[in-house]
């Protein structure tokens, strides 16, 4: 009977110190450093603010039946006659911001700015209340869509507002004049927007950015290290004790390995690491001195680093960078493939809707159709005989320098499939071997053709840019476009041309390319590593 006591004495002290731990816990972790107040933060007298604006947009092409407001800043110093810089803040007027910029342009630590300062839209039913919160939907994710939002809706929205003065409203197009801000999820949407539209925004600040397994936002640090450095200049804030919900991650892991890539990839990155959890509190101290960082020396251009990426840097030519070049017949049958098509409808009957194909030095024909079966025509003949591929096999291919390997990509998948060419031409050996980044919305034709260097690197053509894989499967680099995204290349010699958003594009590069129709070559293997 005593030792019950004692054991269930023993038990309530127990509770009572976690207990008790537990609130030393949570008290350590309120927020009770001092810090000595920033000027900029104190509101000017009224007489020397400038001008609020708010306007609710009701609807979207984008994000259908959603609400949102958005308030305009203008401040005293805009006269209308030419265009001012932009700072977009997401999530609305988070950290003082029109407060701290107004006190900023007053002092010339910021060129005249205007504040487009948008929240998260929201779905309403019938008796208007909220059915929907679409916060997570537009900014967790990762691919350039909140950026058109901004670019077709809501930017033009802004501009077509007349001030009480009769003066317009007129915004740089220069992308060096445009900054972002957001915390948490609007946090990594800054990031995104910039990342997809670097034509947009140069500048971003992140205050406990959400790049965690959300919606993509884990993938970042990767990508960020295989990409050609972007023109951005990026301020991050977090806290050692910052997790919103442990099931997506750690924020304050990724926070770090995103300064990590961004280190890696060489930007013009800074950071303010902290004690805090997950809010605003410390991203609300930090933001005047990131807001002062972003805009240092403007307007002096934002500049892209040198990464640290070996493969980048062997393929990259100092000076060099993407150049628009006059469509001709002859490049754009290439890129296209349009005069290869025509070859197939004459020589290759048989096979219907024709999607790509490959012809050896030596006539032999490989040809895929829109079903993504393969058709082997040999020299000299004129039926094709129909290869036993696998049932996922895709419709473009490549085949490698020494005619030994073709792969293909596969339906609706960020995977390509490598097939062992045997001697009598027949595919083998089939099997998942180059994978690709694609971060969302796989379609059933993602991708764009394919061609091999002399080294055995792979280019594709695909939505994030030209992906560069090694000998053994792998994305090495990422060369991204103008418009991003890639419908078709070619490398001739050492000139790389890509067909993106409808312009042809061209850049010297110090890989050479090795097309299906040239004399196969030895390649030195890459081995296993």
């Amino acid at each position: 009977m005593a030792l019950q006591k004692y054991l269930k004495m023993k038990k309530i002290i127990l509770v009572l110190l976690l207990f008790l731990n537990a609130a030393a816990l949570s008290a350590q972790l309120k927020h009770n450093a001092s810090t000595p107040v920033d000027p900029v933060t104190v509101p000017l007298p009224e007489s020397e603010r400038g001008l609020v604006i708010t306007r609710v947009i009701e609807d979207s092409e984008i994000y259908p039946n959603t609400r949102r407001k958005v308030q305009i800043f203008i401040p005293k110093q805009y006269d209308g006659k030419k265009p001012a810089a932009l700072l977009v803040g997401l999530d609305g007027n988070l950290f003082g911001a029109i407060t701290v910029i107004d006190n900023l342009i007053k002092r010339g630590e910021m060129p005249v700015t205007i504040g487009v300062f948008v929240e998260p839209g929201l779905s309403l039913g019938p008796d208007s209340s909220v059915v929907r919160y679409n916060r997570s939907n537009e900014f967790d994710r990762t691919n350039g869509e909140f950026a058109s939002f901004l670019e077709t809706e809501v930017l033009p929205m802004v501009e077509s507002i007349t001030l009480p003065c009769g003066r317009p409203i007129l915004i740089s197009k220069d992308p060096n004049d445009r900054a972002i801000t957001g915390a948490s999820s609007s946090g990594i949407a800054a990031f995104t927007v910039a990342w997809e539209r670097p034509d947009l925004f140069s500048r971003v600040y992140s205050s406990v950015g959400t790049f965690v397994a959300m919606r993509g936002g884990n993938e970042y640090p990767a990508i960020i290290r295989k990409t050609e450095p972007k023109r951005l200049r990026i301020f991050l804030q977090d806290g050692v004790n910052d997790t919103w919900n442990h099931i997506f991650g750690d924020w304050w892991e990724y926070n770090q390995l995103m300064a990590s890539a961004l280190n890696f990839a060489g930007y013009e990155f800074d950071y303010k690491w902290d004690r805090g959890t997950h809010s605003i509190y410390y991203g609300t101290r930090a933001y005047p001195d990131a807001m002062r960082w972003l805009w240092r020396g403007w307007p002096q251009r934002v500049q892209s680093g040198k990464s640290m990426n070996g493969m980048l840097n062997s393929l990259l030519i100092e000076g060099e960078d993407w150049q628009e070049v006059e469509s001709d017949e002859t490049l754009d049958c290439l890129l296209q493939k349009g005069a290869m098509r025509s070859f197939v409808a004459k020589r290759v009957g048989p096979v219907r809707n024709a999607a790509d194909s490959c012809r050896l030095s030596d006539g032999t024909i490989y040809v895929s159709d829109a079903a993504g079966n393969i058709w082997l025509l040999r020299p000299g003949a004129n039926t094709p005989v129909k290869l036993n591929t696998l049932p996922q096999g895709g419709s473009l291919m490549a085949i490698y320098p020494n005619n030994r390997m073709l792969v293909t990509t596969e339906q609706n998948s960020n995977w390509l499939i490598s097939y062992i060419i045997s001697e009598d031409g027949t595919l083998m050996a089939g099997q998942r071997f180059y994978w690709l980044h694609n971060t969302e919305n796989h379609t059933q034709n993602p991708y764009g053709n394919m061609v091999f260097d002399t080294d055995g690197n792979l280019f594709i053509a695909t939505p994030q840019g030209i992906q560069v894989c090694d000998q053994n499967g792998r994305v090495r680099a990422i060369l991204p476009l103008p418009s991003k995204g890639v419908d078709a290349i070619a490398l001739l010699g050492n000139t790389l041309y890509a067909l993106s958003g409808g312009k042809i594009y061209m850049r010297k590069i110090n890989h050479i390319g090795h097309n299906s129709w040239e004399r196969p070559i030895d390649v030195k293997s890459q081995g296993q590593g």
